[in-house]
């Protein structure tokens, strides 16, 4: 008896000791058992979508067993299957059809079914939350779309259909494939995977009023802060738009501008184009500093036509403002342009096409100039 209690403790110890794998993949189908894995923390990856570290695995017996440390923080993950399904000049093209995207919680096993079938992985969620079921169910219909997109592009239908019916089947598959992420988020307002779609809408702002506030508690709060900055460009958009005449100049708030305005405080020129907002990002920034040091400096938002000086000259000698020759330099350089002034007029900075991606030089100078 002594023997049997001795066994069953040490086949107790072991099996303590034996690793758990917090996310499990069974696959089949794939053509090749090489894949990439590449991960990055979730707050990072829902404010600027991307790969990070990248790993190569082995996927062997048609499972893929990973410990990943999500200790501190949900982890966004991206397997890539090695399918070369497609070659043009001599190289060969992964396909970006072939993947498994999903979120690892802390202390939440995870167990995906993926399957290749037609040219595109699909994937089910058999142990998981809800989120990431609803990330495998439509990610799974995105990328069969955007397979049968890339074959219309690589020529796999040559023959098959005449170039009128592509062009329509092209037009199709695009509606398809920009609406497959809105349309979850009109039909689930509540659910948090809504929060994880909105980061792949260009247009995110127009769902402002549509999702419930509650799908950006917890982990997606980073989704609330992209949405608030977007909800503020499409305002700008309108705020600072050009008038009939090419030429709007109007301070932060919305006001025209005024001598007065800018007296003894320190003045940033933005000149930008509202019709394209990549060029307003960096405004968001601005708003920022605004808020802290609104009382020592002033933000100038200009839109113009850049080759019509005949416009602004005009509109800054009825003011009083004596920029004619920062805007002759300035306002056809490549937008955002950003010219910052000293209270007595000095030019002590100038930043060339910063968007909000490449703004921390301007924001961290200015903010040194006005502490």
């Amino acid at each position: 008896m002594r023997k049997l209690f001795t066994l069953i403790a040490v086949a107790a110890m072991f099996a303590a000791c034996s690793t758990k794998h917090n996310l499990v993949v069974d696959y089949d189908g794939l053509t090749n058992d090489t894949v990439f894995l590449t991960t990055t923390p979730l707050s990072d990856f829902l404010l600027n979508p991307g790969m990070e570290e990248i790993d190569t695995l082995v996927l062997k017996n048609g499972k893929l067993k990973l410990d990943i440390d999500v200790s501190a923080e949900p982890i966004f993950f991206c397997i890539y299957s090695m399918d070369y399904r497609h070659q043009e000049h001599g190289r060969r093209w992964l396909r970006p059809s072939g993947e498994i995207q999903n979120i690892l919680y802390p202390d939440q096993p995870l167990r995906i079914n993926a399957v290749s079938a037609n040219g595109y992985i699909s994937t089910t969620v058999k142990e998981g939350n809800q989120v990431n079921m609803d990330i495998s169910s439509v990610k799974s219909e995105f990328r069969k779309y955007q397979c049968e997109y890339e074959d219309l592009l690589w020529g796999t239908y040559e023959g098959k259909m005449g170039p009128r019916e592509k062009d329509v089947k092209k037009l199709e598959l695009k509606e398809l494939l920009s609406t497959t992420h809105s349309n979850f988020i009109e039909s689930y307002p509540a659910r948090k995977a809504s929060a994880f779609f909105l980061v792949y809408l260009k247009d995110m702002a127009e769902y402002a009023n549509v999702v419930d506030d509650q799908i950006f508690e917890g982990e997606f709060a980073p989704v609330k802060l992209h949405m608030e900055r977007a909800v503020t460009i499409e305002k700008a958009k309108e705020q600072y738009r050009l008038e009939d005449d090419g030429l709007t100049m109007k301070v932060l708030g919305g006001e025209d501008v005024s001598l007065a305005a800018v007296a003894g405080k320190h003045v940033v020129l933005y000149f930008w184009g509202t019709h394209q907002g990549g060029w307003m990002k960096g405004l968001t920034n601005i708003m920022e500093l605004n808020e802290k040091y609104g009382d020592k400096f002033v933000t100038v938002i200009v839109n113009c036509r850049a080759n019509d000086p005949a416009l602004w000259q005009k509109e800054l000698r009825q003011k009083g403002l004596k920029w004619d020759a920062l805007f002759a330099k300035h306002a056809g350089n490549p937008y955002p342009t950003k010219v910052v002034l000293s209270p007595v007029g000095e030019v002590v900075g100038v930043y060339v096409n910063q968007t909000s991606g490449y703004n921390h030089m301007f924001t961290f100078e200015l903010e040194e100039m006005l502490k």
